[in-house]
């Protein structure tokens, strides 16, 4: 509580001091009034004939700028979710680059690679289908679109929970060149270079590379003490000497980009990406250890932080290959859009899961291959003054192999000896095949109402083969199972939307609506056997969504609102039955919520924007589930299952962040300065809400300050959670204590940028 109360005293100091700049900036700039308002903000993710204003688009969206991201420093897609309310964009801890994203209160909260994703990530118009390597870069993006609660008409399946809309940046008719270096603690140095412009006059094109380096934020000096025990009669480290760091990075990106104006109504645009990665593994380390631990191995963890101590040195390694081909046709009464996409993704990792220097749980050589073929086809029309729409059609498919090895101790389920290492070893192949027609219509039934309705009928196929995770008899992975058991099945949905809207003036406008969405049926590839593999039906929510948009005091202040209700059914839970992870159909729940975005522009140069969230998540029904440990019983654990909390879903989040930008007499050039607050109150990160894995309330305060001694050049200093707050994503608990996984500490540098 005390440092919980420094922290927050550091964030309102900091707004004090924004406060009084603004007071002087009021005095100075009183002349240049006409120059102040928030800038506005156009949004691609509707698919419309044309952008839409975000004041305009009836529904809980969330946009960010280039020009926000370099201000914030943010380079990460995962930063980006602290921007918006109820959004956490986390990671799923073991498995380095693996998006366990969430909107509220609907999300993924496992690693399971046959589990498609309840959120959307869409790049380029192309839906990442593919799990893995889905935590993008923010370099070299023209924007960032957070859609909030259920977005089946535009997005299809597996956007129950929300969108998240990524568009590259196209070159232009002007030659543009940028270049970045930034160096910071953890061993922190990057390199980015673009340059683009025309190469005729129908023809323009940019190539943007990418190189970022880091040690890592999680050190492994071989912490914690030993003492000679049964297991360890030495009494010493095992691990020996490391100072090696987990969540590194040192990776390439190269994305290059065609635009071709074949016509004045015809363009054609050819994106491409190469992104080759190579990482450490996840910082499993220690919260709680037990006795049996300390008795046995003679180990005692260091304290609860981002030191690790591990025996397994992890590592991941990424190649992926994106291609997009975009075409946009004018004929005259609405334009025709086709977005051909195909991505390629080898993956492979090492990495210690057990978060001790020991060999109780470690995953050695998986591998992954991801490839993913889609086509949307679409024609939006503004077809009067009083009607517009969007219909089309998407196909897609999706190949996917796994294979998963992990080296386990007799321990992780019994601290009684003899303990004895295992070998196990599973793979599977999956193939998926999707289809949908949808479409969308605006009518203006008046001149400040429009009524809403769209419709998607989805179709999709999958069938997988398995080698169910099994006990291997020889040395290293040797004399494996080798049964292969094969399920196929096929499922479609009708997803509808209803909704209105009212221009109360030119500044304010209300909405409501109605939308359903639904998340794909899945298997589950660490079945034991038929049974466990499944597949588990389809999930699927309601929403019931009420919002207003307003602009105030000549567009110095912009506030949002939302209000909704999620009916949220057939609800799939990875559980554990027996020993094995078991996917299940399991719940059904009610999510209600609210949502306030604020921006406020007093005066040129001084911007305030906040950010509050708030769920009420409530399980109405939960079966299957051993809460108490004791057997399960259809009706106590039953009852005990409706008092839990729905996982990885904070109550409130809540974003704070100031930024000024300013002169000095007799200094050439313009400085600016930001700093954020963002909270989240406690979460659980397990279904079955252990205390161990009980997420306490924590905060990230960052900031940066930059100067810009003229039009082309800008340094800036930056910090990255500089209270150094302790946080995790996911957890799992053993019999050596709870490892946990996630978080990030704190990281500081200087960025040095040129533009031409």
């Amino acid at each position: 509580m005390k440092n919980r109360s420094i922290h927050t005293g550091i964030g309102a100091s900091l707004m004090v001091l924004a406060a009084s700049l603004s007071t002087q900036a009021v005095a100075q700039d009183a002349q240049a009034a006409e120059d102040v308002g928030i800038e506005e903000i156009v949004v691609t993710g509707t698919k419309n004939a044309r952008a839409d204003s975000l004041q305009r688009v009836p529904a809980a969206v969330t946009a960010i700028t280039p020009s926000v991201l370099e201000e914030a420093q943010i380079t990460s897609i995962v930063d980006v979710g602290r921007m918006a309310p109820n959004v956490q964009f986390q990671t799923g801890g073991s498995f380095p680059g693996y998006a366990n994203f969430s909107m509220r209160g609907i999300g993924a909260n496992n690693t399971i690679r046959t589990i498609d994703p309840a959120i959307s990530l869409v790049v380029d118009g192309m839906v990442y289908a593919f799990p893995l390597g889905t935590l993008v870069d923010t370099f070299d993006v023209e924007a960032v679109e957070i859609f909030r609660g259920p977005q089946g008409i535009l997005f299809g399946r597996n956007a129950i929970g929300g969108a998240v809309s990524i568009r590259t940046r196209r070159p232009t008719n002007e030659l543009s060149i940028e270049a970045e270096m930034r160096v910071g603690n953890v061993g922190r140095f990057d390199q980015s270079f673009s340059i683009g412009g025309p190469l005729s006059d129908t023809l323009r094109a940019k190539v943007a590379v990418l190189h970022r380096k880091t040690n890592g934020t999680s050190p492994d000096r071989g912490g914690g003490t030993f003492v000679a025990a049964p297991y360890n009669p030495s009494g010493a480290d095992p691990a020996g000497s490391s100072s090696v760091s987990q969540i590194s990075d040192d990776s390439w990106a190269i994305r290059p980009t065609i635009v071709w104006d074949a016509t004045p109504d015809l363009e054609v645009t050819l994106l491409g990406e190469y992104i080759t990665s190579n990482g450490g593994g996840g910082n499993a380390r220690l919260r709680t250890s037990t006795a049996a631990l300390a008795n046995q191995f003679g180990y005692t963890p260091p304290a609860f932080g981002y030191e690790i101590n591990q025996n397994l040195r992890g590592e991941s390694d990424v190649e992926a290959i994106r291609g997009a081909l975009e075409i946009n046709w004018n004929v005259g009464v609405g334009t025709i859009t086709s977005i051909t996409g195909y991505r390629d993704v080898k993956y492979r990792m090492s990495t210690d899961n057990d978060g001790t220097p020991f060999s109780f749980l470690e995953f050695p050589n998986n591998e992954d291959r991801g490839k993913q073929f889609s086509q949307e086809t679409r024609f939006a029309s503004d077809f009067s003054d009083s009607l517009r729409f969007v219909v089309g059609g998407y196909y897609s498919t999706l190949d996917m192999d796994t294979l998963e090895l992990r080296r386990t101790s007799s321990f992780i389920s019994s601290p009684n000896p003899p303990f004895v290492i295992r070998d196990l070893r599973m793979e599977s192949e999956q193939k998926s095949k999707t289809a949908a027609a949808f479409g969308n219509i605006d009518w203006k039934a008046t001149e400040a109402l429009t009524l809403t309705a769209g419709l998607r009928y989805s179709w999709e196929h999958k069938e997988i083969d398995v080698v169910p995770l099994g006990l291997c008899t020889g040395p290293n992975f040797t004399s494996c199972p080798t049964n292969v058991l094969h399920v196929e099945r096929s499922w479609n949905d009708l997803s509808p939307k209803l909704g209105a809207n009212y221009q109360v003036t030119e500044d304010v406008m209300a909405y409501a609506s109605y939308t359903k969405g639904f998340r794909s049926g899945n298997f589950n590839n660490r079945g034991a056997n038929l049974q466990g593999i499944g597949p588990v039906n389809p999930e699927n929510a309601a929403a019931y969504e009420v919002g207003l948009k307003t602009s105030f005091w000549d567009r110095r202040i912009r506030l949002n609102l939302a209000a909704f209700r999620t009916n949220y059914s057939n609800i799939q839970r990875d559980i554990n039955i027996g020993g094995t992870q078991t996917l299940v159909n399991a719940a059904k729940a009610t999510i209600d919520g609210a949502e306030f975005e604020l921006t406020v522009q007093p005066t040129r140069g001084l911007q305030f924007d906040v950010s509050v969230g708030h769920l009420n998540a409530r399980y109405k029904r939960f079966e299957g589930l051993d809460v108490n440990g004791g057997g399960y019983d259809p009706v106590v654990d039953a009852a005990l299952a409706r008092n839990l909390k729905l996982d990885r879903v904070p109550k409130w989040t809540a974003t704070v962040a100031g930024s000024y930008s300013f002169e000095l007499p007799g200094v050439p050039g313009e400085f600016s300065a930001r700093t954020s607050y963002a909270w989240r109150s406690q979460q659980y990160a397990n279904v079955l809400n252990t205390a161990p894995l009980l997420v306490d309330a924590y905060e990230i305060v960052d900031a940066s300050f930059s100067w810009e001694p003229d039009d082309r050049w800008r340094v800036t200093a930056y910090g990255r959670n500089l209270t150094n707050s302790n946080y995790f994503d996911v957890g799992t608990t053993f019999q050596w204590g709870t490892a946990v996984f996630g978080g990030e500490a704190r990281t500081y540098g200087i960025a040095v940028g040129f533009r031409y």
